[in-house]
């Protein structure tokens, strides 16, 4: 009975179309969002580290795994290693070791992601697919020449090279892939298309009459 209602009223059908077209641009606001966030959420998994929610609402980022780069001594070329404060659930503090990141490694991992497709402009190009695979193949020798050239530097042990290699090219992949032929550009284009529809549409039945 419901939906013989919504199908029979037209006043329904634009309030429905209106909600999925606004659920459509919200979609792709955060679409654009996530592509701000991205780097920071990158930097914590890079460093190891999540975030601790307290009971009382605070919360704390804290190191549950190893990081992809670490700081190490040059003379032992054994990871460095430090005590830090953390709290659990309840607040109450506990004393672990952690490995110190090598922040500088970290960042500029990042700034090669940023360069390479994680940002707002690459998210909105038009990038046919050979022009995406083109770019990943020679990102991925540069990448691999960047990691051998500073493995010791930043603290990668040499059996984590493929995995580390794998993992960074995977995250510019699907960057550059989102911007294939357009794709996220034509969604937006789409969905103010619609919405635009929906607007034309209520003022067109606003100047109606009600006796008409």
């Amino acid at each position: 009975m419901i939906k013989h209602e919504q199908e029979t009223n037209p006043q329904n059908n634009f309030s429905f179309g209106t909600q999925e077209a606004s659920k459509s641009l919200a979609s792709i606001a955060s679409l654009l969002k996530e592509s701000l966030t991205l780097l920071p959420l990158l930097r914590r998994e890079f460093r190891g580290e999540v975030m601790q929610q307290y009971e009382d609402g605070g919360f704390a980022y804290i190191q549950i795994f190893k990081p992809l780069f670490i700081k190490i001594n040059v003379e032992t070329e054994l990871p460095l290693k430090q005590k830090v404060k953390y709290k659990d659930n309840s607040g109450a503090e506990y004393v672990k070791e952690i490995f110190i990141p090598n922040d500088e490694a970290i960042e500029e991992v990042l700034s090669i992601l940023k360069f390479m497709g994680l940002n707002q402009v690459t998210l909105l190009t038009n990038l046919d697919e050979n022009t995406i695979l083109d770019d990943l193949r020679e990102f991925e020798c540069k990448l691999a020449a960047i990691l051998c050239l500073k493995q010791k530097r930043w603290g990668i042990d040499k059996q984590d090279l493929p995995l580390l290699q794998s993992k960074i090219k995977t995250i510019v992949q699907d960057a550059r892939y989102q911007a294939c032929n357009g794709s996220t550009l034509k969604a937006i284009q789409k969905t103010v298309q619609r919405v635009e529809q929906f607007i034309e549409n209520d003022g067109t039945k606003s100047k109606r009459s009600p006796y008409a």
